[in-house]
């Protein structure tokens, strides 16, 4: 099948110049309301209930999940199966955030009319003020577009709007409450990222001096490929007598000084190569920072850890901090 290249270019790039403008328009509407349903959220009067039909109840689905992994009593709540004998789960104190792009969706009226009166405070995310959903709630988080990015009326501008607007209700309850990368990572402890969040630098490295190549400066650098071959860690620290760090070297620094110089390489003191004073972390750097620490100013695959007195503990790659090997080495 041959497609129209150029037209469906200029529909996508159209798309997503509506989209992005549609969520800078957000802004507008960070207002008292906003705060006073952040507030809420962070007082834990009781449990938040996110509900939303169709297009607007995945984007439900979604909030009440970042809302739950920042550590709020959060939940995605059914408005159809509420209405049909779970509206008992409703208990005063609690919060429950409806989401329509109309204001008008049925379903969630009922369900605002019958929680109300059960002490629970209603939220309503609508796209348009005034409307039912607005009149009836405590707060009206107004998340307006001028139009959808298609002219068949598909959900696009107004669905992407208010995901927006929804993580930027959860970042700014996760700011409120100090949460931190530690507080995700106990939350999601499953999958890589979970891991990483979670990690220490003493949780991943690969400790001194059994698991590191460790050789003094004279060591010719032939004997230092090969205790680099006895511990493949892709680098050899450099240390004096009593372990402290002085320089690293990598099989990269061997291989382009091969390339320059020729075998006659092999027979010079490490020290001709080495890189003096590389950058270190100490023990209890968490995983992330240690991450920051090795892609800036330039990118390094290789971070000695060290102690208060430069003493090497251990050495942490930048392939411990991915993959598979985190969640292993991190348990």
């Amino acid at each position: 099948m041959t497609i129209d290249r150029a037209a469906a270019l200029a529909a996508a790039s159209d798309l997503l110049r509506i989209e992005a403008n549609a969520v800078l328009h957000q802004v507008e509407a960070l207002d008292g309301d906003f705060l006073d349903v952040v507030a809420h959220i962070c007082g834990e009067h009781g449990n938040t209930l996110v509900a939303g039909i169709g297009k607007s109840g995945l984007v439900a689905r979604q909030f009440a999940s970042k809302l739950a992994s920042i550590g709020a009593r959060a939940f995605y709540y059914s408005a159809i199966d509420s209405l049909h004998g779970e509206l008992g789960l409703l208990r005063e104190g609690d919060l429950l955030i409806l989401l329509s792009n109309s204001g008008q969706t049925q379903e969630l009226v009922d369900v605002a009319k019958a929680a109300q009166p059960r002490g629970v405070k209603v939220a309503a995310m609508v796209g348009r003020v005034p409307s039912t959903l607005s009149r009836m709630a405590d707060w009206t988080l107004k998340v307006h577009v001028e139009s959808e990015a298609t002219d068949t009326k598909l959900p696009t501008a107004s669905t992407t709007a208010m995901l927006a607007f929804a993580d930027a209700l959860v970042v700014a309850v996760a700011t409120e409450k100090g949460f931190t990368a530690k507080d995700f990572g106990r939350n999601h402890p499953g999958g890589t990222l979970g891991v990483v969040l979670g990690a220490y630098v003493d949780d991943l490295m690969a400790r001194a001096p059994d698991h590191v190549a460790l050789v003094g400066p004279d060591r010719p650098i032939l004997e230092t490929l090969l205790e680099m071959t006895r511990h493949p860690s892709g680098a050899a620290l450099v240390v004096d007598a009593d372990d402290r760090l002085l320089g690293l070297i990598t099989d990269g620094d061997i291989r382009r000084g091969l390339a320059r110089v020729g075998k006659d390489l092999l027979d010079r003191d490490t020290r001709a190569l080495m890189t003096p004073k590389p950058r270190t972390c100490r023990t209890g750097t968490t995983a992330m920072a240690a991450l920051a620490q090795m892609e800036s100013p330039s990118q390094v695959y290789v971070l000695p850890v060290v102690d208060a007195d430069n003493k090497v503990l251990g050495l942490l790659r930048m392939h411990d901090l991915a993959g598979l090997d985190v969640a292993r080495t991190a348990g």
